[in-house]
């Protein structure tokens, strides 16, 4: 799942490596703006070898912190084991749907991503058929 405040983002293809980055605003010319990453700057997408076309991401409307005790419980997923984490926030996307906001680790292991039993965590949107989410309790 990708999101972009726009939408949109660029599929680029260096050799073997192909990547996207977000969309990050509409340039004065309606050109698509990212942010290379090796230089904190916005640039236009064409200036970005490789590129080759921007794609579909989910655009982020709006965020909202969530009320304490709510949380995402995640089944088993094959030899990964399942967990709950609270949720820290609410992203809205561009269809009006609301996707939870957990702290995740990227999973070295090639697993999904999940809470990281370090502590080291970054928080994303986060969502699965196999998760469920889980009111607080009233």
């Amino acid at each position: 799942m990708k999101w972009s405040p726009t939408g949109w983002g660029a599929r680029i293809v260096e050799g073997e490596r192909e990547y996207s980055l977000p969309v990050e605003k509409w340039g004065p010319k309606d050109e698509a703006m990212v942010a290379m990453k090796d230089n904190p700057r916005l640039v236009p997408v064409t200036k970005v070898p490789g590129f080759k076309e921007l794609v579909p991401y989910h655009r982020v409307v709006s965020v909202t912190p969530a009320a304490p005790g709510w949380t995402v419980q995640a089944d088993r997923f094959g030899p990964f084991p399942g967990f709950s984490t609270p949720i820290a926030a609410w992203v809205m996307d561009g269809e009006g749907l609301f996707w939870p906001v957990i702290g995740v680790s990227e999973p070295g292991d090639g697993g999904p991503h999940r809470p990281s039993p370090d502590g080291e965590v970054w928080l994303r949107p986060h969502w699965s058929s196999g998760n469920k989410i889980i009111a607080p309790d009233a």
